[in-house]
């Protein structure tokens, strides 16, 4: 915990304040992937799994935001599901649920997508389903007028 976890989320913080100085608000998004069964300890057990998942938080994730990414998504031919397999977005917690310029959104992408998960190699997709999954985060930034 010492070594990566409280120098990480101590970073994060610091520079989340900065944003927040420089331009009075933030956006954090916080980027994971997941494998395409679920693990005996994920909540959700359900075999059905999307390509994507979009992770909200009802104080840190307005509905216009959930919806930019949500329609970027969907856009791409993948499924896509808000919550599901997982839930929430990662938010520093001195700003948790106080600090409404900060908003939050996670996006998880199925490994299923650009791994093969038994090797973990990259399937030869990779570099065009991290294109895709960059150029959507984009589109969807753009649609909030955040990208300035």
């Amino acid at each position: 915990m010492n070594t990566w976890y409280h120098p990480h989320h101590r970073r994060l913080a610091e520079a989340t304040q900065r944003a927040l100085d420089r331009h009075g608000r933030a956006l954090l998004i916080d980027a994971h992937s997941f494998p395409s069964s679920p693990l005996p300890y994920e909540l959700d057990q359900r075999l059905d799994r999307p390509y994507i998942c979009i992770g909200t938080d009802k104080f840190h994730t307005s509905p216009r935001l959930e919806e930019a990414f949500l329609h970027t998504f969907s856009s791409t031919g993948w499924t896509v599901r808000v919550n599901t397999p997982f839930a929430g977005a990662l938010v520093p917690m001195s700003y948790y649920r106080k600090e409404h310029r900060l908003a939050t959104v996670m996006i998880e992408a199925n490994r299923a997508l650009y791994v093969n998960e038994s090797t973990g190699e990259r399937l030869p997709c990779f570099t065009s389903v991290a294109r895709t999954i960059r150029q959507h985060v984009l589109a969807a930034i753009s649609l909030l007028n955040l990208g300035d």
